[in-house]
This record gives structure tokens, sequence and C-alpha cells, in this order.
């Protein structure tokens, strides 16, 4: 993409806009896990990651090892080949890894954040009840969002993403899709 460039070479989802090195706002990559995304940004940028099942912490990142979602708790997880899912019924609770919840606004209350240079949301699915669950003034903060959104993993989810597309145009986000293959989006404040 023109003047766009690259988190990790040769990959197009992690195409950014060069001006978040410039934006004073911090890196917020949530699903962090293994840091590929965000590495080239560590170092050059605060950089907080959010992941359950990440342990390392690079020199220069900070990491909540949990999840961000519509409001504070605890839920349970699965996770298998680089994917987690949400425990839902309480048979499979015993078989989980237990993990804190956040919402958006307490997520940015702990972490001091006010200002957002690039948002990464890979969240398998809780993209959508999280976008939906942050008002303008969260939205406000950030210059550029980055989302796959998993419509591709389930058909169900189109029309989650048509109204999510709606939301983001709508607080000022032209959205510009950098990998078709997991529909990935990079949104940029105009």
């Amino acid at each position: 993409m023109e003047n766009f460039i690259e988190t990790i070479e040769g990959e197009s989802y992690s195409s950014i806009h060069p001006r978040a090195l410039e934006h004073e706002g911090c890196i917020v990559d949530i699903g962090c896990y293994d840091w590929n995304w965000s590495n080239f940004l560590i170092g050059k940028k605060r950089v907080i990651g959010v992941d359950p099942f990440e342990s390392r912490i690079p020199e220069g990142a900070e990491l909540f090892k949990g999840l961000i979602g519509t409001s504070n708790g605890i839920t349970g997880l699965n996770f298998n080949n680089h994917a987690s899912t949400v425990t839902n019924n309480n048979e499979n609770i015993l078989d989980s890894s237990l993990f804190p919840v956040l919402s958006w606004k307490t997520f940015c209350k702990k972490y001091d954040i006010d200002k957002i240079s690039i948002l990464k949301m890979n969240i398998e699915g809780s993209e959508y009840p999280l976008l939906h669950s942050m008002d303008l003034e969260d939205f406000e903060k950030i210059d550029q969002i980055i989302v796959s959104f998993h419509n591709w993993l389930n058909p169900n989810w189109e029309y989650l993403t048509k109204h999510s597309f709606g939301l983001l145009g709508d607080m000022g986000f032209e959205l510009h899709c950098i990998n078709w293959q997991y529909r990935w989006y990079l949104g940029l404040k105009k």
C-alpha cells in the first residue's frame, strides 16, 4: 500500500501509516502473542501488549496478561494452536485457565493511556463486542486502528463486520483492507 510501512517485512496485515512513529500516543497491541506484530515498534514507542497466554515481555514493552472486554471480571479460556476460546459454560470451567478481564476504560486508566497512535486487535471474534462497547471519547484518543475481523472464520459474523465498518466510519476512520485472507483492516483517523 502506498505510504504504508510493514511492521513485519512481507506481511501485509502488519501495514501501518508511518505517522504513527511521529504521533505522541502509545501502541496498544491486543492479541500480542509472540509480539511479532508490535516488535518493530518496541523501543520506538511505548508499547502495551494484551494477551492472556503471553509470558515473555520484551525490554521496552508492557504486558497485561488478561483480556480486554465489555466489563471487568474473570473468564475461563482454553488455548489451542495459537488461538483461544472463551469457556462459556460451567462444565468446561475446570479445564480452563482463569484470566482477568478489564473494560476498555479500566484498562486505559490502569495503564495511564490518554493518546493512542495505533490500537491493534486480533482477538478471535471478540473485536465486535469490544469495538461496540467503546464510546466517542474512546475513539477520539485513537489515531489508527488495525483489526482482524473474524468473519472469515465465521461467515455468520458478516453482519457484525458491516456494523463495525459503519461504527468506525462514524467515528472518523477511513478503512483500508490490508489483508483480505484474514480480513485485516487499517482505519486511519481522517
